[in-house]
């Protein structure tokens, strides 16, 4: 798998520690039918590499630390087959629990998770602070290309006194000041039009923002048909930062 040879270079790997090289991964998409293939992608991935516990593997601990408890109540009850009042209110909360959190939908709670999913278009993700701290961004538009105003952020100059923060909270002054792209360094442009890529390739190029096209490559996924699949990366120096 693509990320053994990493890990192999990640010697006593915790997902508690910043040892490993991602720290976190923020997606959306407008198609709310796309986060489950998105699920599914990453519980195939190690723990390692997303800090996420598998919803199976929570259950199979729930049942197992379940299990260990009702063990342990038999072996303090000995020779007593009666159970007390206040065994069998541990047992129906412990059931209770196990119910609700694993049919709770809501996002997860735990620190350790480095990947999340948001519904919503590529504007709004981006207005919601969802690009703030990454250094990598990659975009895959429909047809029609990058929306206008995803491009008006790409194309504004780098901003090196803005505060380093992946929290739109901690960020001073009013919003429409905001450089909503400002940390990234990387570009990855997936285009399945190639006439949008175009344009919005020489409008980056063109623009304030200090990016180069470093290597586009296309993909011939649907052989016997004219259409082509285009990766096409950019990179840009930034200038200082200022981390609070």
């Amino acid at each position: 798998d693509w990320w053994e040879d990493d890990q192999k270079t990640i010697t006593n790997a915790n997902i508690n520690t910043n040892e490993s090289s991602l720290k976190w991964v923020r997606c959306s998409d407008e198609n709310p039918s796309s986060q489950r293939c998105f699920s599914r992608a990453v519980n195939s991935m190690p723990i390692e590499v997303t800090g996420k516990i598998h919803r199976a593997q929570k259950y199979k601990n729930k049942m197992k630390d379940k299990n260990n408890t009702k063990g342990n109540n038999n072996k303090n009850r000995s020779s007593d087959t009666e159970m007390t009042m206040e065994e069998m209110m541990q047992n129906m909360m412990k059931d209770q629990n196990i119910v609700s959190s694993d049919s709770d939908m809501r996002p997860s709670d735990n620190q350790n998770e480095k990947i999340t999913y948001m519904v919503a278009s590529a504007t709004k993700a981006l207005y919601e602070g969802q690009a703030l701290g990454a250094n990598v961004l990659l975009v895959d538009p429909p047809r029609k290309g990058l929306d206008e105003e995803v491009l008006l952020q790409l194309c504004k100059p780098h901003n090196p006194t803005q505060d380093y923060t992946d929290d739109a909270m901690f960020l001073r002054g009013p919003r429409y000041s905001i450089n909503w792209v400002n940390d990234a360094d990387t570009l990855i442009y997936v285009s399945c039009g190639f006439d949008s890529l175009a344009r919005d390739c020489d409008r980056l190029l063109k623009g304030s923002a200090g990016w180069k096209l470093e290597s586009a490559t296309g993909y011939v996924l649907f052989p016997g048909t004219n259409h082509v699949e285009t990766l096409a990366v950019f990179t840009r120096e930034l200038g200082r930062r200022m981390e609070i």
